[in-house]
């Protein structure tokens, strides 16, 4: 039970950095200078991340691309950040899958493009989860559970 204190701390912790970065500079800013103060105030917390982490994208074994992730925080969460009017669903679906190839146990999305800051928490589905090591193209996707929820525990479609 401690581990998920842990994970809810941390996120709590990633999502506050957030709102004091949004409350500082406020809306309208290019993402890229959002990134910049995330970098100082993650820092300010004290939590071990690493920012704009490329990671190669494989099918069957063969490399067939790269995508970028904005953070990833204590190897633990993916913290991933836009400047937009809403935040889309292939957003969070994106967030998800990401989840899944980097091994981390929540994602956090974040919008500072609007005058209030708008976040969701994504956690894998339990299928999604356990099935994390197999590579992607045998984990299958037809089952309910396996492509995760947000906080709201609304499914992502």
């Amino acid at each position: 039970m401690s581990g998920l204190k842990d994970m809810n701390d941390k996120v709590y912790k990633i999502i506050g950095a957030c709102i004091e970065v949004h409350k500082t500079l406020g809306p309208g800013y290019p993402v890229e200078f959002y990134q910049k103060a995330l970098d100082i105030e993650l820092a300010s917390r004290e939590l071990d991340y690493s920012a704009r982490n490329r990671v190669e994208v494989q099918y069957k074994d063969t490399p067939i691309g790269e995508v970028t992730f904005d953070f990833i925080i204590e190897k633990k969460a993916l913290l991933s950040i836009r400047c937009q009017d809403t935040l889309y669903d292939h957003e969070m679906q994106q967030v998800l899958r990401g989840l899944s190839l980097i091994d981390c146990e929540v994602g956090v999305l974040v919008n500072f493009g609007q005058a209030k800051i708008q976040y969701k928490r994504i956690i894998p589905g339990r299928m999604q989860h356990s099935n994390r090591n197999q590579p992607a193209y045998l984990r299958g996707g037809n089952t309910p559970h396996s492509k995760g929820r947000t906080r709201e525990n609304n499914p992502i479609i």
